[in-house]
């Protein structure tokens, strides 16, 4: 009995391996064996919310540790209205560059949806102090602009500082190329005539500015990509 029960318990020891060997395999694959190594820390891509995260009429207190990194960007009370929110004050996000680039780029991607909601408005307009073309060249501009807004934060994900910028300054002319449609005359009125300022004006510079912010942070988090 004791010659048996020693086989028995070579037996097990030896074939609970074997079995969970076997099923292991038939999930593993070449590709998931090593995990990327050039992935940035504290970078969450979630979809960015759907109220305005950053509007110029987005009211959220101001935090010490977000008035001091906004403070090193082009336009700081854009940037605190973007990154402000009670998660910070309740400690669950660390507050940098990186963290700070993710919630500037997703109030951009907001209030470029809010651009493109005025312009379709505008779309078939019959007002006959604008021209439809102009607000259907700007939602080409704005459908340009959120594409740069989302690879920007792919890239970022990735390491890729380099790609950031280009991404960041993709986003701002953009917009600019929006405001130039206004520049063209209205020859159904007189053909010298212009359109000094756009209904899409504010979103314009709105989104310009939080472009430039966000480059400020990709300056921070990848000083030699410059």
């Amino acid at each position: 009995m004791a010659i048996m029960n020693c086989i028995a318990v070579i037996i097990i020891s030896i074939s609970i391996p074997i079995s969970c060997l076997m099923i292991s395999l038939p999930g593993a694959t070449a590709t998931a064996a090593a995990a990327p190594t050039n992935l940035l820390p504290h970078v969450v891509l979630d979809d960015p919310p759907l109220e305005p995260a950053g509007g110029l009429d987005h009211k959220l207190p101001i935090y010490p540790s977000i008035q001091k990194i906004c403070s090193a960007t082009s336009n700081p009370k854009v940037c605190v209205r973007s990154l402000g929110g009670p998660h910070v004050e309740q400690g669950q996000t660390r507050v940098d560059a990186i963290w700070a680039l993710v919630q500037q780029a997703n109030a951009g991607i907001n209030a470029t949806k809010r651009a493109i909601a005025v312009a379709k408005r505008f779309e078939y307009t019959e007002d006959p102090h604008y021209d439809e073309s102009w607000f259907q060249s700007c939602l080409q501009s704005y459908d340009s602009a959120m594409e740069s807004w989302e690879n920007a934060l792919a890239s970022l994900e990735l390491g890729f500082g380099f790609n950031v910028a280009i991404y960041l300054t993709d986003v701002s002319a953009m917009t600019k190329s929006c405001e130039d449609a206004f520049s063209k005359p209205i020859l159904s009125i007189e053909p010298t005539a212009v359109v000094s300022d756009s209904p899409l004006s504010k979103h314009d510079r709105l989104i310009h500015k939080m472009a430039s912010n966000a480059l400020d942070f990709q300056k921070m988090i990848f000083p030699r990509s410059h």
